[in-house]
């Protein structure tokens, strides 16, 4: 999987994720205008948290990438194939 195809996945749980919390708030599905929303507002900010993060060269990122933290116990450096 290249560096891309793996932000674009864990970009796409980030957006899940958080759809699903606003569902939780607001007790009803957010729906579609709430992903158009979140790429809007999040994406840029998002992306660049992701390239400044541990979560875009570790092995765990299917796990944990969501959360595109600077720290972490479980990082493991993985090859990337750009």
């Amino acid at each position: 999987m290249t560096s891309n195809e793996r932000f674009l996945f864990v970009q796409r749980r980030r957006i899940e994720h958080d759809k699903w919390c606003e569902g939780i708030r607001i007790e009803r599905d957010p729906g579609t205008e709430y992903v158009m929303n979140w790429i809007q507002n999040y994406a840029c900010n998002f992306r660049l948290a992701w390239n400044n993060s541990l979560c875009c060269q570790c092995s765990h990122y299917r796990e944990c990438g969501l959360n595109v933290l600077k720290e972490c116990n479980r990082h493991e450096t993985r090859s990337i194939i750009i």
